[in-house]
């Protein structure tokens, strides 16, 4: 790295205030990343040749400066949270880095523990609901997996305090809102989760282009959409201007007001949007960790991503209403895989999960439902 670039990084370290217990170790963890990345041997102009090693390089150095933006005026841990994470994912971008050099695999990065990211990295996923909220899968440590499974609640640590109730959208507001009238009972993509990263978010009203940053350009994304009202109104997935003409409605002619949308990685760092509508909007890249587990029979609309343990179970698929419907598996880079079943208008089908763990996608425009009919085959 270059003298310039050393001095740069080691400069970012001064101006921030102090902070008392636990705050100063984290503000000491954003220091000791910042050291890393100012000690490491990678040399940008040197091998620029490598495929993937600069934008991993970039991430790393991205994720450096949003821990330091995020810590600014960060007063408690639960305001800190998001600054462990970031620097959690400039740690597995500097990993890959090395890997590159070494002529290794990139290493698998598992997320950290849901209710405190100081617990480390999760070891299991469980299903969990908030007090008076709906049950959801989530990936835990194994200290707080061991307590839940005996109905204990996780180890406290005052990161995840109860959330105030939500008060009415406002214009460009950056919480989270209320699901909407239409929306399933306990759906999990009612409103983003918690941890959703600020830049993958965005709520507003009326027409407007939207850009959503990916936590990693090269990993694929889960897109949620939710219109006020779909009457008159449709979302578009499109490139930024000069890189084509593309664009991919989500939402046009159906009376849906929801839309869950695989992305797959492209290499681009942000998602354009172009919201066409008169009324209320959100958007964001929902967190892989917060992927809802088919674990028993699901109810829904519109399309839609459930995660599947693994194990060739059998699925019995009813569509109530709307025209084609189809069940994929997707594949690791979130593009359509196997065809697991389809049908049109009002039907039921039989299906069969894979034996591998995968994502399970469902391209509807009407209501329908996921029975397992079985228990899973894992051979």
């Amino acid at each position: 790295m270059t003298d310039g670039m050393v001095g740069a990084i080691r400069g970012l370290f001064r101006g921030r205030g102090g902070r008392d217990g636990e705050l100063v170790r984290v503000d000491a963890e954003i220091t000791a990343f910042g050291e890393a990345l100012a000690a490491h041997p990678f040399v940008p102009d040197h091998q620029a040749h490598a495929p993937g090693l600069l934008a991993d390089y970039q991430r790393a150095l991205d994720a450096y400066e949003q821990a330091k933006r995020d810590f600014t005026g960060d007063r408690t841990l639960r305001d800190a949270a998001d600054v462990l994470r970031a620097l959690d994912a400039g740690r597995h971008a500097l990993a890959c880095v090395d890997a590159a050099l070494d002529g290794r695999p990139r290493p698998h990065r598992l997320p950290l523990c849901f209710f405190d990211p100081r617990h480390g990295r999760a070891a299991e996923e469980v299903r969990w609901a908030p007090a008076g909220g709906a049950a959801r899968t989530i990936a835990v440590c194994a200290a707080d997996a061991v307590r839940l499974g005996e109905g204990r609640p996780p180890i406290e640590s005052g990161l995840r305090e109860p959330e105030p109730p939500v008060t009415a959208p406002r214009r460009r507001s950056r919480t989270a809102a209320p699901a909407p009238p239409d929306a399933p009972s306990g759906d999990a993509y009612a409103t983003w989760p918690a941890h959703t990263g600020e830049r993958a978010r965005w709520e507003s009203r009326g027409r407007k282009g939207v850009q959503l940053r990916r936590a990693d350009p090269r990993e694929p994304a889960l897109l949620v959409v939710h219109l006020e009202r779909a009457e008159g109104s449709w979302v578009e997935l499109t490139e930024p201007r000069g890189d084509g003409p593309d664009r991919q409605p989500l939402t046009h002619a159906t009376r849906l007001t929801r839309a869950v949308v695989p992305v797959p990685a492209d290499g681009r760092d942000t998602i354009h949007l172009e919201m066409n509508t008169d009324k209320g909007w959100r958007v964001w890249l929902h967190p892989a960790d917060a992927i809802p587990l088919l674990d028993g029979e699901l109810a829904s609309a519109g399309s839609y991503v459930v995660r599947h343990p693994g194990g060739r179970e059998p699925l019995r698929i009813t569509q109530h209403d709307g025209s084609a419907f189809s069940l994929h598996a997707l594949r690791p880079d979130h593009r359509p895989g196997a065809l697991l079943g389809e049908g049109a208008g009002a039907f039921t089908t039989e299906a069969v999960t894979p034996r591998k763990p995968c994502l399970l996608y469902v391209r509807s425009r009407g209501s329908w439902t996921l029975t397992p009919t079985g228990s899973p085959k894992r051979r």
